[in-house]
């Protein structure tokens, strides 16, 4: 008898693969969104920084120009703010999508896994019903031999 051949063995090695590569992609995203958060997060701080220093300072004299530089350093780090969030969403949508993607390839992998696992378990099957059969026909040519034997 043939050895076992799942003839769909190319297309589960490619979809291993490409669900390697995809697990490549999505921790490379992962890095990216962490660094934008972290970009955000010092953003965030350097503000606070800058009001709880400002604060400090409207105790001490005001003047107009320190407080319109104060203003404009602020509507600056606002903006920045405002940029890295938006950043930020569109990483982590990006990584939703690579999500996505690699759980589909997860889910076809898994398919093209047990439908090799269902033709192997027919395959073992076969295999077992013709060792059967050759050990009726062993056992039927001995009986015959010996009752040829025994006349």
């Amino acid at each position: 008898m043939k050895r076992f051949q799942f003839k769909l063995q190319t297309v589960l090695e490619l979809k291993r693969r490409q669900e390697t590569a995809l697990k490549g992609d999505l921790a490379r995203q992962l890095d990216q969104v962490e660094h934008c958060a972290g970009l955000l997060a010092a953003t965030r701080a350097t503000q606070a920084e800058a009001l709880s220093q400002n604060r400090v300072n409207t105790g001490q004299s005001v003047d107009v120009a320190s407080r319109r530089l104060f203003h404009h350093y602020w509507q600056r780090l606002k903006r920045v703010e405002a940029i890295q969030e938006s950043h930020l969403v569109k990483e982590e949508e990006k990584l939703a999508a690579v999500r996505q993607e690699l759980l589909g390839f997860m889910r076809d992998r898994k398919v093209l896994e047990k439908l090799r696992e269902k033709h192997l378990a027919e395959y073992q099957k076969e295999v077992l019903w013709v060792e059967q059969q050759m050990m009726d026909e062993l056992a039927l040519n001995r009986f015959a031999r010996s009752t040829d034997k025994e006349e």
